[in-house]
């Protein structure tokens, strides 16, 4: 199954193609504020290279975020026009669930999966593995780095923190853990990428799990930071 699969939700954008032996080919790039322009394109290219069609492609996926909100507008409209047009079955995968996977972890092991937020939070979510499967603790919630150690329980816990909160909140976000009792390792602090997102959407495709294409939407957490013109 040729899986195909976007990742806008932040700076660092990717897209990827998946077989069922693994990523096939994965473009990564700076959309530097011309997403919209340039996604289309980077498409193309990864499907060329990959030897593939739009048409062929067996599913489709996209990171439906918490994160930047035009990033994540742009990559989720886009993958749900073609999902529609197309027939295609598709699978939104959060970006906190895709962060999570990416990190190296043992049975018992924590994950504690951050993404810079308005200034002063993050949107976090923590994670446990178990049964070789990493499972939610928590929802998907806005917090300030001071916040998070209730996210991981009383109990002391050896603990991953992963995603693009650490370049701006690292150290605050480890102290907080850290006088909390737990023990802090810093993971990768880069964006979700689209061959984890292919990854984790091929299974649930697989196993019946696909999105209606009319109303996957992008998780906002938070309101955009635009809202109506205060009254003078």
């Amino acid at each position: 199954m040729l899986t195909l699969a976007l990742g806008t939700s932040g700076e660092l954008c990717s897209v990827a193609i998946r077989d069922g032996q693994g990523t096939l080919v994965e473009r990564i790039f700076r959309h530097r504020m011309h997403l919209s322009e340039r996604l289309v394109g980077d498409v193309e290219a990864v499907l060329a290279d990959a030897g593939a069609t739009l048409a062929g492609i067996d599913a489709l996926a996209v990171d439906i975020g918490p994160g930047s909100f035009t990033g994540l507008r742009i990559g989720v409209m886009t993958v749900k026009t073609w999902a529609d047009v197309l027939d295609k079955p598709v699978a939104g995968i959060t970006a906190l669930d895709a962060l999570a996977a990416e990190q190296p972890v043992y049975e018992g092991a924590t994950v504690l999966a951050v993404i810079r937020a308005r200034p002063g939070t993050v949107y976090a979510r923590a994670f446990a593995m178990q049964t070789e499967s990493l499972t939610a603790l928590t929802d998907a919630a806005v917090l300030a780095p001071a916040e998070l150690p209730p996210l991981l329980g009383e109990a002391p816990v050896i603990c991953t923190v992963c995603g693009d909160g650490l370049a701006r909140h690292g150290v605050e976000i480890a102290s907080a853990l850290r006088e909390a009792g737990h023990t802090v390792a810093l993971g990768s602090a880069d964006a979700p990428r689209a061959s984890t997102v292919a990854r984790l959407a091929a299974v649930r495709v697989a196993a019946g799990l696909r999105d209606d294409p009319l109303t996957l939407s992008p998780l906002y957490i938070a309101p955009p930071p635009i809202g109506p013109q205060a009254s003078r």
